[in-house]
């Protein structure tokens, strides 16, 4: 049976190819001199728009944008989540990597959840305390150029008035009712009169208006050490929660050096850990080792080769990421060209390896790109995880449940701690060459994001697709659950029906999808080094996402 999110990457999968009206080749990218944004919703690209013609930077669009999605794709991401973030600064700047995720509560030891049976996927016993917040002042106070009250002002407006139900927003919140109904204050906001809204209605959060407003008025501490810190712990205790004053005021937002690797002459950016966008990285190593660019396109080979390197990155990841504060992680060697040739000499270019994937998670995660007249580029991420489900009383906020992050195995790298944060699905990628900035990109996904990410840069870097065509280009998504063995390839139906018989053939588990269903909402913006000029594109397999510039 279909996840929830699969469902939803599937029908979005039929409505972003009826939108985009099944023409070859897909539209040309969009270009314009003075900034751009991307984003999964429209109301969100063009707040981050608005941002930037007023004089914002990038920076500012971002977190402008970011705190609109919380109030049109609330199931995606909202201030009870975390986010991550890659800013390359304009003017030979470099680049920095933001990591907004947050930590297990004091309380929250391995002992009491192995008594109980394990992590719950729901209630807040899930819940890390939140980041988002915390990442959003911090980037505006040492990257922007703006204030958080006028980052949030267009956020606050539509919380306070409301949005249109779109079919998309109907199917988030109807899928989730069952979990909303078992908690008074999540019903009360999503679903009014006891239901869903329909499509056309108006949806409202005044709680989330309240609380941005807060926000806005006393900045991060509000949030953190403030009254409202007091009635989002004051709420938790109501809900059988973890959280004490003293985890949110104990929280840290962390402004870190990527990760840096070289590929085909490119220099690849990627968010360090706890994120997993370490996957990338280690793929993007071996398959340095593979002369790709002499190859076809989502050929049998190419798709076996990516294939391949993704199962001995993620078995690196599950060997090794955890909280870089609580055990030591040998970056140095994971990234060196010596393991990377090791890597790729256990590929049998004629037979699949067999992998063992993390267990299933839900990709409940929205992204976007924004740039700037002056070179500076943003690539963003946030996440609720699958959601505990819960709203915190009046204050509108709808926790995470990123906690599931954790295993409980003793010992284990990712094991969970007080106090610490867990290894995350969450990354984006930056791409510089000679120091210049070249793209920014990024997409939900959870498992599936670092597998897309992957795809995307090979189709850009390797093959010279132009950004749509790289969107465009058929996918694959590799395993959704734990499984010993060769796990299921799900394979988008316009390239099984070329490569599906030869992958199998290798010993590819290979499972025919719909033609636009791999799901994802994928974002990127290119500058061109030599006049500054933007290009952009965005996911044709989701109906809402949209790119705008000027």
């Amino acid at each position: 049976m279909a996840t929830a999110n699969e469902q939803i990457a599937a029908t979005d999968g039929q409505a972003g190819r009826a939108a985009t009206a099944a023409a070859e080749p897909p539209r040309d990218a969009l270009m314009a001199g003075r900034g751009m944004v991307a984003s999964a919703h429209p109301f969100a690209t063009g707040a981050g728009v608005a941002m930037l013609r007023d004089g914002g930077n990038a920076v500012d669009a971002a977190v402008a944008a970011a705190a609109v999605l919380t109030m049109v794709e609330p199931r995606n991401g909202h201030l009870g989540g975390d986010t991550f973030l890659q800013i390359s600064l304009a003017q030979g700047g470099g680049v920095v990597a933001i990591n907004g995720s947050g930590a297990a509560p004091a309380a929250a030891t391995l002992e009491r959840y192995q008594r109980g049976g394990g992590i719950p996927e729901h209630g807040l016993l899930s819940s890390v305390v939140p980041g988002t917040v915390s990442a959003w002042a911090l980037a505006l106070d040492r990257y922007g150029t703006r204030s958080l009250a006028d980052a949030l002002a267009i956020a606050i407006d539509y919380a306070e008035q409301g949005v249109p139900v779109t079919p998309r927003l109907h199917r988030m919140l109807s899928l989730d009712a069952p979990v909303y109904r078992r908690y008074a204050d999540s019903a009360r906001v999503f679903l009014p009169g006891g239901q869903p809204p329909a499509v056309g209605a108006t949806f409202r959060q005044p709680g989330l208006a309240a609380s941005l407003r807060r926000i806005a008025d006393g900045g991060r501490d509000e949030f953190y050490r403030g009254a409202l810190a007091g009635e989002l712990v004051a709420a938790s205790e109501r809900y059988d929660g973890l959280f004490t004053r003293a985890d949110f005021a104990a929280h840290e937002t962390e402004v870190a050096e990527p990760i840096a690797v070289t590929y085909r002459g490119y220099t690849v950016y990627e968010q360090p850990p706890p994120s997993q966008g370490l996957i990338v990285s280690l793929a993007l190593n071996i398959l340095q080792e593979f002369d790709l660019p002499s190859m076809e396109p989502s050929s049998v080979e190419v798709t076996h080769l990516l294939l391949e390197a993704l199962k001995l990155a993620f078995q690196d990841r599950l060997r090794w990421l955890g909280d870089p504060r609580c055990g030591e992680i040998p970056l140095a060697r994971l990234l060196s060209r010596d393991h990377a040739r090791e890597q790729a000499a256990r590929i049998d270019r004629r037979r699949a390896a067999p992998l063992a994937l993390p267990r299933p998670v839900q990709p409940d995660t929205t992204s976007l790109c924004a740039a700037d007249a002056a070179g500076n580029m943003v690539t963003y991420i946030h996440s609720l995880f699958s959601g505990a489900g819960v709203v915190l009383g009046d204050t509108g906020v709808l926790m995470n449940s990123r906690l599931r992050g954790f295993n409980l195995q003793p010992g284990h790298p990712n094991r969970l701690a007080p106090g610490k944060r867990p290894a995350h699905t969450l990354n984006t990628y930056v791409v510089h060459r000679d120091g210049e900035p070249l793209l920014v990109g990024n997409t939900p996904g959870a498992h599936w994001q670092v597998q897309t990410n992957l795809q995307i840069l090979t189709n850009v870097l390797d093959f010279a697709m132009d950004l749509p065509q790289a969107i465009a280009a058929p996918r694959f998504t590799l395993g959704d659950q734990l499984e010993v063995g060769n796990p299921a390839v799900k394979l988008e139906s316009r390239a099984e029906e070329r490569i599906g018989a030869g992958l199998r053939a290798l010993g590819h588990q290979v499972e025919a999808i719909g033609p636009w269903a791999s799901g994802g909402a994928v974002q990127l913006i290119a500058r061109d080094p030599r006049n500054g000029l933007y290009r952009g594109a965005t996911e044709v397999r989701h109906p809402g996402c949209l790119v705008l510039g000027f």
